[in-house]
């Protein structure tokens, strides 16, 4: 993660992607859970917006190896929104919100890793 520009566009451009694949996975995962496709679709958002800042702006600037960093990071976004999932519906497991974080963390992190590897000028710009 070190040596990434770290710049608003590229976040936000990270940050779209990340919610466009997060947010529905987490709302078709979670739908049994919430009868409200709005109130499913702004969790999901809200989630991502209480994680995703910090691993971009705070864990990528650690003087960490990049793997330990990335990882460091990983393992706040995914406890981290299941955390969030946990607290706004009570009656969610925590096993299951973590499963759901694992599972919505692991798809993002997988396609944003494709992307970068075909689109870097892009997304670095």
């Amino acid at each position: 993660m070190r040596g990434v520009p770290l710049g608003i566009s590229p976040w936000l451009k990270a940050f779209l992607i990340t919610l466009l694949v997060e947010v529905p996975l987490a709302a078709f995962l979670l739908r049994q859970q919430e009868p409200r496709l709005s109130r499913l679709l702004l969790a999901g958002v809200y989630a991502n917006l209480a994680t995703h800042p910090l691993v971009w702006f705070v864990f990528a600037t650690l003087p960490l190896r990049p793997w330990a960093g990335i990882a460091l990071a990983e393992l706040w976004a995914w406890l981290g929104e299941a955390l969030f999932f946990v607290v706004v519906w009570r009656g969610l497991s925590w096993r299951r919100a973590a499963g759901v974080a694992l599972l919505t963390n692991g798809a993002s992190f997988g396609l944003g890793l494709l992307l970068y590897r075909w689109l870097q000028d892009w997304m670095l710009t």
